[in-house]
């Protein structure tokens, strides 16, 4: 399949935002995440947790709570005081209102999503009603000396627990007052030091669990205000606490990485008392697990290490497969580097800066796996700050290296670019007042337009001017109409088609030489992770959150041949199961059945001329055994692919065997897992190769140090 020179790239500085809380969907398949900058995240639970939904960061919108209310509006506060609904279709912060009790603390809706109440600075519980358009104040509950750090509404909506410092108290919500009031640290030697109550949960059966800053995780019968259990899970705080929907089990977050289950289990067998039974620490983070969640089919933490991290249970799932494996997302689902592939520069996105990079070279030659010498170092051209305190949601730097453009939550952002040896200029070009922020950018293969994707469903198409100018040319909308966001953009090498994908998962293809809707893609229930239209063919070439590959043909509108073949003979079990969905598709120039693809543990070749009418079956190889090697040149003639029992080699393993034995494995689907974890690759020509990666612990060290445990022997 021939070999590439590979430039790797590991000085991108990306240090993503800790996880500060998460929300599950009530009775949904959505998991809303806030980190530390303020971004919003959405996971869909249906389409494998695919990150389906992001919402940029603020720099005065720090969110502390998340909530689901009325089915599916998200609700975020913070300590700006105030109460913000996010609009998902157009992915942003659709409104504002004021809490009225200084920063907020946290937020709880009731079990049927028309009340939120908030937890204030000033020891104030609020509550508001959820109504159509936004939420209206309704009245303050009984005010008590202290921040309220935690909530906790009662099934029937009848009570409100709130979680203090060294306190806790439990509130009628029909009288206002508080019924009941129990120190947490009463019993406590120590009780000069403050027990702050950082989590709290309102079970049914008319008990109140409290995690708090002594490591302990402690049931009381409130009506009572006695203790009834007490768990010591931890010698640090216990900040998270999640209980299921059956009040069966829980999970508990601590401030060393460790998180734990508690599940009620009978006493003996078959008897009716039954008592809370902690699991062995699951230590899946190296900081503080400030936020952590329980679905009905898994245990899901975050942790300001930046890791969202999804444990199933097992006792849940009915067989093996995807639902049954663990799942860690540290970076997120889309590209956040474009790549100028003729100037040989790379744009990396910050959440509030961009930097542009000039790659290096070498004048040397070698052997497959060789280190080779630079001639020209890789170079730092320029840093462009984004003003003001919205967070950059996308970002493009032209093929030829001339154009750069980026957005904000509410403008778009242009520049016109010269290189003058080692020095770069930049001039910025006023775009039309008409123009919406964007959603996503990107360039004509020729440098002369740029789409810019907005809400709606629309495509706005710019012509790009010499010297440095910009019209606009035309508003490609879709035909039926669209309430979601467009957030995949694919045009194709000849200028004459752009496919879009909006928030709804359709595949639209527009017509550029009439600005007309040409055709649409079957629709299919997942989310579209990654899409790319072939130079020479104008296929489509499509990859879902289910792993699934589809191939479109846009002048025939209809799948082609190929894809027919691979749908019906189905994909390797080993490749469905991946955890993280494929993020980048391109085509090789120098052969065309060659389709690039990368995810952010593997790098893959799919050649298509081995996927023929005769063999037997399709099987696409995702397998985690081993690691893999950049060399990509085994391919030899058509084999057989393997089947599900058949043990999957990638071309790491393949370079150990034998020659004859090579030949018999031989499969469609080139594996390559040296880069890890890689969060870009691109062809700058037919024999070079650009990969971007971004080693765990090298952010990790830039972050605050963990608690400090200290160890047997050390």
């Amino acid at each position: 399949m021939g070999e590439f020179e590979v430039h790797r790239v590991r000085f991108f500085g990306l240090v993503p935002a800790g996880v500060r809380c998460l929300a599950c969907q009530p009775r949904g398949t959505r998991l809303a995440l806030a980190r530390t900058d303020g971004a919003v995240e959405v996971y869909n639970f249906a389409a494998n947790y695919y990150q389906e939904k992001v919402i940029p960061g603020h720099e005065a919108r720090v969110v502390e709570s998340l909530c689901w209310a009325a089915g599916d509006r998200l609700f975020g506060a913070g300590l700006s005081g105030d109460i913000t609904e996010y609009d998902l279709a157009r992915l942003s912060a659709a409104r504002g209102t004021d809490g009225g009790g200084g920063p907020i603390w946290s937020m709880a809706a009731n079990s049927t999503g028309t009340q939120l109440a908030i937890g204030c600075e000033d020891g104030s519980v609020k509550i508001f009603q959820v109504v159509p358009g936004g939420i209206q104040f309704e009245r303050n509950l009984d005010r008590r000396k202290g921040r309220v750090l935690c909530l906790s509404w009662h099934p029937s909506s009848t009570h409100i627990a709130a979680g203090s410092i060294d306190v806790f108290r439990v509130i009628d919500v029909a009288s206002g007052q508080t019924v009941q009031r129990i120190m947490v640290n009463y019993h406590m030697e120590k009780a000069k030091r403050e027990c702050v109550v950082w989590a709290i949960a309102l079970l049914s059966k008319g008990s109140v669990v409290t995690a708090d800053s002594f490591g302990r995780v402690q049931f009381w019968d409130w009506q009572q205000g006695t203790l009834a259990e007490s768990h010591t899970v931890s010698t640090s705080a216990v900040l998270s606490l999640a209980v299921s929907e059956r009040e069966d089990s829980m999970v508990v977050g601590t401030s060393t990485g460790a998180t734990y289950q508690l599940q009620l289990l009978p006493v003996k067998l078959g008897g009716s008392e039954k008592r809370w039974v902690r699991t062995k620490p699951f230590q899946y983070h190296s900081h503080d697990v400030r936020a952590v969640a329980h679905s009905a089919t898994a245990l899901i933490s975050g942790g300001l290490d930046a890791q969202l991290v999804i444990r199933p249970l097992m006792e849940k799932v009915q067989k093996k497969g995807y639902d049954a494996a663990l799942r860690k997302f540290t970076f997120p689902h889309r590209r956040l580097v474009s790549c100028a592939r003729k100037a040989r520069l790379l744009l990396f996105q910050f959440s509030q800066h961009l930097e542009l990079w000039r790659l290096g070279s070498t004048e040397e030659s070698g052997k497959d796996g060789e280190v080779l010498p630079l001639c020209r170092m890789p170079e730092h051209l320029v840093q462009i700050k984004s003003k003001g305190p919205e967070h950059i949601y996308c970002s493009c730097v032209s093929p030829c290296g001339t154009w750069l453009g980026y957005s904000t939550a509410s403008r778009l952002h242009l520049y016109r670019m010269r290189c003058d040896g080692d020095s770069v200029s930049l001039r910025k070009v006023q775009v039309p007042k008409v123009l919406p922020p964007a959603y996503q950018l990107q360039f004509s293969a020729d440098s002369d337009n740029l789409f810019v994707a907005s809400a709606q469903g629309s495509v706005h198409v710019l012509q790009l001017l010499e010297p440095g100018g910009c019209k606009h040319l035309h508003t490609l909308r879709p035909p039926s109409g669209c309430s979601e966001a467009v957030y995949l953009l694919a045009p194709s090498a000849d200028g004459h088609w752009l496919a879009a994908v909006s928030g709804d998962w359709a595949i639209r293809v527009y017509n550029l030489k009439c600005f007309k809707h040409h055709c649409m893609v079957p629709s299919y229930n997942c989310a579209v992770t990654a899409l790319a239209i072939h130079p020479s063919t104008n296929n489509l070439v499509i990859a879902y959150s289910d792993q699934q590959l589809v191939e479109f043909s846009i002048p025939e509108q209809q799948y082609t041949a190929w894809s027919r073949v691979v749908q019906s003979r189905g994909l390797h079990c080993c490749w469905l199961e991946r955890d993280s969905p494929i993020t980048h598709i391109t085509f090789n120039p120098k052969n065309p059945s060659h389709i690039l693809l990368h995810d952010t543990y593997l790098f893959c070749i799919l050649d298509k001329s081995l996927v023929s009418l005769g063999v037997p079956r399709v099987c696409p190889c995702g397998s985690k055994s081993g690691l893999g090697s950049a060399d990509l040149s085994h391919a030899r003639s058509p084999q057989p692919l393997p089947d599900d029992n058949t043990p999957l080699m990638n071309q790491s393993t393949l370079k150990q065997l034998p020659e004859t034995a090579r030949k018999r494995q031989l499969h469609a689907f080139k594996i390559c897992k040296k880069f890890q974890p890689l969060l870009f690759m691109d062809l700058l020509d037919e024999n070079s190769l650009v990969v971007v990666e971004r080693p765990i612990m090298d952010f990790k060290t830039q972050l605050p140090l963990p608690v400090q445990q200290k160890k047997f022997g050390t």
